[in-house]
């Protein structure tokens, strides 16, 4: 019997580092002093008030700022060692007018042993089938038929893990404790 499971694992501030960039880029465009470890909340625009919600999500349909994103620590390896080891799917809810981009990026500059048929498209995480499902967003587990790994960020740490069947992860070496 086969111990290859089907991972589903998230691209944003999963395997790279998505709201840390996004708040260096406003805090140089704008003159604002946000660290990224202060947006304890989902919408971001909370975290820079002087900033009109479009100012704050202008970078993430902009293709060149996907560009500036770089792995998260320690994930290259371990994230190569679960490709080789089971069936893994990256499954972002991504903006169409970007999209190119990011997963271009993501394949040929941060994981290039990653394939475009290992790109799942989808806002409604639940619908797409796993073993295990490695995400940061909490709303991404409720309802879905896999095994939560929730990847620690400073927008849900208020979350109750443990009370909602999860298990809390903080690096990449406690995701590959668990899947290798």
């Amino acid at each position: 019997m086969s111990d290859k499971k089907i991972v589903l694992c998230d691209a944003d501030d999963t395997i790279e580092n998505l709201c840390e960039t996004w708040v260096n880029y406003l805090n140089c465009r704008y003159g604002t002093k946000v660290a990224a470890d202060d947006v304890v909340d989902w919408d971001v625009s909370k975290f820079f008030p002087e900033l009109t919600k479009d100012q704050v999500y202008a970078p993430i349909y902009d293709k060149e700022f996907w560009k500036l994103i770089l792995p998260i620590k320690g994930c290259y390896k371990i994230l190569s060692e679960v490709n080789k080891k089971h069936d893994l799917y990256i499954v972002t809810a991504t903006n169409y007018q970007t999209c190119d981009t990011k997963v271009e990026r993501i394949i040929v500059d941060l994981f290039p042993f990653l394939q475009w048929s290992q790109f799942i498209i989808a806002s409604k995480k639940q619908l797409v089938y796993g073993d295990y499902l490695i995400d940061d967003g909490v709303h991404n587990f409720e309802g879905g038929h896999y095994k939560g790994i929730l990847f620690d960020r400073p927008h849900n740490r208020l979350f109750d893990a443990k009370a909602a069947g999860l298990t809390r992860v903080h690096t990449w070496d406690e995701i590959g404790n668990i899947l290798l």
